[in-house]
């Protein structure tokens, strides 16, 4: 049975479908993965089937139009939807069809919109899934797209309703193709998207219950057994500095804002040096696309920087982890059992800095407009000596080990393709 994944965004979005590719390819799954052209290699060397999508969102991200869209003027936003996202969304549409022409499954997560308009022209089994728990109403937590947390749970279930007026801005693309691609009538704003003919639309979602609270109302329609996280990417080998960086000192902090681009990266990063300087604390700066980089003056031996590097090798190595708290990066630092500081900028990362902090294992929330070099200390001074923060933060790593996330979300797969036939 061939299972097509249609998966879009930066590597948050995309890492969790591949480990849960690799498990499903195990249990003897034909499995494609459908994304963008950025990720090729490194789908394929997990040794699952790769097709394109044209939408580059890493590339998108790092160009000047990407940060005024990821920023918060309204106006903005709209202006750069209409020059760089609706050609995109385009061009995604007639990618994602062409992939899905042989599957058998469908597996897509929300941001590929289309994928639930192809499962209804197939005719074919579909799951949706998400890293965080955005689709499922619950009363337990608001919508996690929403920036804000609201205590009563009638509107907390209620703000699910936004997930379709996201789509508001697309409908009119979304129908186009749908007449003269897919043949089939145009859909409203209004339409149920997690039922398909009156059959409803099974939620995967790869988190863990350790870290937010399964509704039982769900029933047999969500899946929420665990991260999705890989075992490890055999071909990566650490570099001999910074193999030596970690064996000739103490237990660094690490600093990742990933593919999230600082609107000032050289401030950033000079508070950042000075908060170290001040805590006496050694740090590993995986740079990514943040636009932090080592200048060649720079000789300060209490500091590396590397590009990038598995979270889920060098986490483990850490005395703990500020990060910008996407999902993927978030459940690295849980796993491994560090204490944490989370910088959110957009999406589900301000839901995962209140969790966290929530759980008691990271510091209050820092903004990008709200950081020091006082603030920075502060929050490193915590992660390194804080008891309570270091001890909640180990009993959650026990708790999210014991979980086995993939292999459950595969028999929840089975069962369904099974009262499918």
């Amino acid at each position: 049975m061939r299972i097509i994944m249609l998966t879009i965004g930066t590597r948050g979005d995309v890492q969790p479908f591949v480990a849960l590719g690799v498990g499903l390819q195990k249990r003897g799954y034909e499995v494609v993965i459908a994304t963008s052209s950025h990720f090729e290699s490194f789908v394929l060397k997990q040794g699952i089937g790769f097709s394109p999508i044209r939408a580059d969102y890493m590339k998108l991200t790092e160009s000047e139009e990407g940060k005024r869209m990821l920023g918060n003027n309204p106006l903005e936003i709209l202006k750069q939807m209409k020059k760089l996202i609706y050609p995109m969304i385009t061009q995604m549409l007639e990618d994602i069809w062409a992939a899905s022409q042989h599957a058998d499954v469908l597996i897509y997560h929300p941001k590929v919109i289309g994928g639930y308009d192809i499962a209804q022209k197939r005719g074919i089994p579909a799951f949706i899934a998400h890293p965080t728990p955005i689709i499922a109403p619950t009363g337990d937590f608001t919508n996690p797209i929403l920036p804000i947390s609201i205590s009563n749970r009638w509107l907390n279930e209620k703000s699910y309703v936004l997930n379709r007026l996201f789509l508001l801005s697309f409908m009119g693309i979304m129908n186009k193709w749908r007449r003269e691609t897919l043949n089939l009538p145009a859909r409203s704003i209004f339409t149920n998207d997690l039922s398909i003919e009156g059959r409803a639309v099974p939620i995967l979602y790869g988190c863990s219950p350790a870290t937010v609270p399964y509704n039982p109302k769900w029933g047999e329609q969500v899946c929420m057994e665990g991260y999705w996280l890989l075992q490890g990417e055999d071909d990566w080998k650490p570099s001999r500095a910074l193999v030596s960086f970690l064996e000739n000192g103490s237990a660094p902090i690490v600093i990742s804002f990933s593919s999230m681009p600082l609107k000032q990266p050289d401030n950033v990063l000079s508070m950042l040096k000075q908060a170290l300087k001040q805590t006496g604390q050694r740090a590993i700066i995986l740079t990514g696309s943040s636009g932090m980089q080592n200048h060649a003056n720079d000789m300060d031996e209490n500091i590396l920087y590397v590009q990038e590097a598995p979270h889920s090798w060098l986490f483990p190595l850490s005395a703990g982890v500020i990060h910008h708290g996407g999902a993927g990066t978030t459940a690295a630092a849980v796993k491994a059992g560090k204490p944490m500081t989370i910088c959110p900028f957009s999406g589900d990362q301000p839901f995962w800095a209140r969790r966290m902090h929530e759980l008691g294992v990271s510091t209050p929330t820092l903004l990008e407009k709200q950081m020091t070099a006082e603030r920075f200390a502060e929050a490193i001074y915590s992660l390194v000596n804080s008891l309570e923060l270091n001890n909640k933060a180990a009993s959650l790593s026990e708790k999210v080990n014991q979980e086995r996330g993939v292999e459950r979300t595969i028999d929840f797969v089975d069962r369904h393709l099974k009262k499918s036939k």
